[in-house]
């Protein structure tokens, strides 16, 4: 530690500094030699005191040391201590001071400084030692006046800087002992002490007197930093501490000359010791460095000093090698108690890779901006598309259900405004689309719809709005109407339109096809408040145009609405049917026509309506098959029927057994177990399975996978055979006769009928039986009712027949009267003998 004490105002420049060696205990980081016993320090005797050469020095007596020596407790042949020798020096002091002037003075303290035996030297303000005693041999110094700076006989810059801290104290007339101190050896070792430093009065009427810092050391030890267990001093161990930390340090005195540099600072050791001493100005002269650096840092040398804070700034420079690299400096100032600059301490960091990682991160972030920008445009885009294909369908690119509901919505507005326009809503439906799709394929299905949409927009005004609903169904918004038949006119055009062939594909590869729409209008009215409604009107006024015949178009009117709520009303109560037990099977016999006997019967359904009576099929099965109810009930007619007439068989047996004739409609075809099924409910019924024939329409034929062909395959294999109903009326064709398993043909009883009074239709009738014998298919004829229809068939082979002529359908109680009677009551105009007689010739048809 240091001690201080106040004196008496020195004179001007007068200062004296003692060291001592230390003593009491050590602190860790001091490296001194091991405790030795204390020595005697020569030149404390009287005989050393009264050298000759001193004498010239004293013109009048000195004190009695001897009593001085006894005040203080001392003898001269025991070493003092440092804290002895400052009481003895006091007292010397003071006894020059009473009765002496002040060159007497100057001169006992020349004697004493030459006659003591520790080093002591004088400092002047400008830090210049003037003088130095002889015991300044013992560091390897000259004795004797000198003009040498203080720093040169300091350890390092460091110790400078602290010391000229504490002399700034000691000039205002404090003292301080017990002061750590570093000195230089002549041979450059260092050597620890404690020192003290004290003012001396300079002599009176002396202009230009010296100022003297008296350093007093009762002993030296040196140390080398590579001696190994010896202890250092806490200003080594501080600078140890600074010279090892990884980030730059470097201490500028006041004068903004370096005092420390540290390896993270300066790599190179010899620029490094150079630059001890030095500014930066020096710096960069020496090293080639532009003037701008020194500049810079010298502005914010000062910006430090002026504002007492720390000031940071970035540094960039370029390396011997040519690299650029960046630090992030600071320069702290320390000041001491009075305010007086002491040092700066500037320390930094290297901020190359930190920069250039910003650099890089910046050139990724003008990337990744430019990715997010081309992003943003793309979502836009999708955004829009998006927008787009939400309104519009993806296939022919018209306006779908929403946007047109959109338009419709606001066109309904302006037709409630005083005087506002009237609009028209066509509702388009391709006729028969589904075979399409299902015999050509659905890309020439989806080809047909874009080229469709095509033309549709051709038909219409800039005004009008033509929008796919989805599937094969379209609408269409005139707005406005010129007259009443404005629709009307546009639905004629458009139909006409579609009505030419469509070149698919492509004229070399591509296929002609034709097509025709089904048209629904709605002329705007008062009551419409909704689009949804208007679409509801114009969907029942296209199913008219497609009852009608197709290819037409219909107006609506209320009484269709009627219409469309009678058929919602007849499916709800159809459903009810088949729940409870509504549904009646009725029979008609079918005949032998060449015997005339009772071959079999064909089951027919009837409905037993609550309300409304016994309803015969064509009042429902439409609605069935439309509301997919058919299926089932067709499932529960076969049922019924196999368990009647296995129940028949058991009572009045036959020879052959009675057959079974039962609608199958093509909905079964697409089950995929539709013979597992038949065949289980056979098995619960007890129903031989040869005896049934399946009756399937044309229409059924026209899937174009082989599925179907496959379940008629199954079904053969179980026994029931498989007849071809209404045969003529639909998508006839030879190639179905061929490819399916078909066993019969009934002939459509339009054609029976009409077989008499028209030619054609007798030709087709003789020309469907000559097919079917070629074919080995059997034939049956439906509806006949005159002996002379019964003739024809005969006439031309036809096997079975079934008709008004022998029997309408009877419930099942008068059937299974017929059948117990075990014969068919036969009328003489029928032709057929009587039993007992020859069978006469058949009539030809006429």
């Amino acid at each position: 530690m240091t001690r201080t004490s106040r004196g008496p105002p020195p004179a001007p420049g007068a200062l004296s500094f003692s060291a001592a060696p230390t003593s009491g205990p050590r602190s860790p980081g001091a490296r001194f030699a091991p405790e030795s016993p204390p020595q005697p320090c020569p030149g404390l005797s009287r005989a050393a005191l009264a050298t000759p050469h001193l004498v010239p020095l004293m013109p009048t007596p000195i004190p009695d040391l001897d009593q001085l020596l006894r005040q203080a407790g001392l003898r001269a042949e025991v070493a003092p201590s440092l804290h002895e020798w400052q009481s003895l020096l006091r007292l010397v002091r003071g006894a020059l001071d009473s009765g002496r002037n002040a060159a007497q003075t100057t001169r006992w303290a020349q004697h004493l400084m030459t006659g003591l035996g520790m080093p002591i030297f004088v400092v002047d303000r400008q830090e210049m030692v003037v003088h130095r005693n002889a015991a300044c041999q013992l560091l390897g110094w000259e004795p004797g006046a000198a003009q040498q700076p203080l720093a040169e006989l300091l350890s390092s810059p460091l110790e400078e800087l602290r010391l000229s801290s504490l002399l700034r104290r000691v000039w205002q007339g404090e003292r301080l002992d017990e002061v750590p101190l570093s000195l230089r050896g002549a041979s450059g070792q260092p050597h620890l002490s404690k020192a003290s430093l004290m003012p001396v009065h300079a002599a009176s009427g002396e202009k230009d007197a010296v100022a003297y810092v008296v350093v007093s050391l009762t002993s030296t030890e040196s140390h080398s930093p590579s001696d190994s267990g010896v202890p250092t001093d806490r200003q080594h161990f501080y600078e140890s501490l600074l010279t090892a930390l990884p980030a730059s340090l470097a201490i500028l005195g006041p004068d903004r000359r370096y005092r420390f540099c540290n390896p993270a600072a300066i790599g190179n050791p010899q620029i490094r010791e150079w630059i001890m001493g030095h500014t930066d100005a020096d710096y960069v002269a020496q090293r080639g460095v532009p003037v701008s650096l020194a500049e810079e840092r010298e502005r914010h040398l000062d910006e430090a000093a002026r504002t007492g804070r720390t000031v940071q700034f970035e540094e960039q420079m370029v390396t011997p090698s040519g690299e650029t690299v960046y630090h992030l400096r600071n320069y702290t100032p320390l000041f001491d108690d009075s305010g007086e600059l002491l040092l700066y301490l500037g320390h930094g960091t290297d901020v190359t890779e930190l920069r250039r990682t910003q650099e890089a991160l910046r050139e990724l972030n003008a990337q990744l901006e430019e990715r997010v920008q081309a992003r943003t445009a793309e979502l836009e885009a999708l955004s829009r598309q998006s927008q787009h294909d939400a309104l519009h369908d993806s296939l022919t690119g018209l306006p779908n259900r929403a946007l047109f509901s959109d338009r419709l919505t606001q066109a309904i507005a302006r037709s409630k405004l005083p005087g506002g326009p009237q609009y028209a809503v066509l509702f388009l439906d391709v006729d028969r689309f589904k075979g399409i799709n299902d015999t050509l394929g659905h890309p020439t299905g989806d080809a047909m719809l874009v080229e469709m949409a095509r033309r549709l927009r051709a038909c219409l005004r800039a005004t009008d709005t033509v929008a796919r609903l989805g599937g094969d169904e379209f609408t269409i918004l005139l707005e406005p109407l010129q007259d009443a038949e404005h629709a009307a006119r546009v639905a004629g055009r458009i139909q006409g339109a579609l009505r030419r062939p469509m070149q698919l594909g492509g004229a070399a590869s591509g296929q002609q096809v034709t097509m025709s729409v089904s048209v629904g209008i709605v002329h705007s009215h008062p009551e419409y408040d909704s689009a949804m409604a208007v679409l509801r009107d114009a969907d029942i006024a296209m199913y008219r145009a497609k009852d009608s015949g197709r290819a037409a178009h219909r107006t609506f009117t209320p009484e269709m609405r009627e219409h469309i709520l009678y058929v919602n009303r007849m499916e709800h109560e159809l459903r009810r049917a088949l729940a409870g037990d509504e549904l009646r099977v009725q029979y008609q016999p079918v005949l032998d026509l060449a015997s005339g006997r009772i071959e079999g019967f064909e089951a027919l359904v009837r409905w037993q309506h609550p309300e409304r009576g016994l309803l015969g099929p064509d009042d429902f099965t439409p609605i069935a098959e439309d509301s997919g109810l058919l299926p089932e009930i067709d499932r529960w007619v076969l049922r019924r029927a196999c368990r009647d007439l296995t129940r028949w068989a058991e009572l009045y047996p036959s020879d052959p057994p009675l057959s079974l004739s039962v609608n199958f409609c093509g909905q079964h075809l697409a089950l995929p177990d539709v013979s597992g099924w038949v065949a289980e409910l056979l098995r619960q019924t007890g129903f031989d399975p040869r005896h049934l024939k399946l009756e399937i329409t044309e229409s059924s034929l026209l899937s174009p996978s082989g599925d179907v062909r496959h379940h008629m395959e199954r079904l053969r294999e179980l026994g029931v055979r498989l007849h071809l109903d209404d045969f003529g009326t639909g998508y006839s064709s030879l190639s179905y006769l061929q490819r399916y398993p078909i066993d019969a043909l009934k002939i459509d009883r339009s054609f029976v009928q009409g077989m008499l009074n028209n030619d054609s239709n007798a030709e087709l009738v003789r020309t469907i039986v000559a097919m079917a014998k070629n074919l080995n298919l059997k034939v049956v004829g439906e509806g006949i009712e005159q002996p002379r229809q019964l003739a024809a068939l005969r006439a031309l082979g036809c096997d079975s027949g079934q008709g008004y002529l022998f029997s309408p359908a009877l419930d099942v109680y008068e059937s299974r009267a017929l059948v117990a009677e075990g014969q068919h009551r036969l009328r003489p105009d029928w032709g057929y003998p009587a039993p007992g007689h020859a069978d006469p010739p058949p009539a030809q048809p006429s």
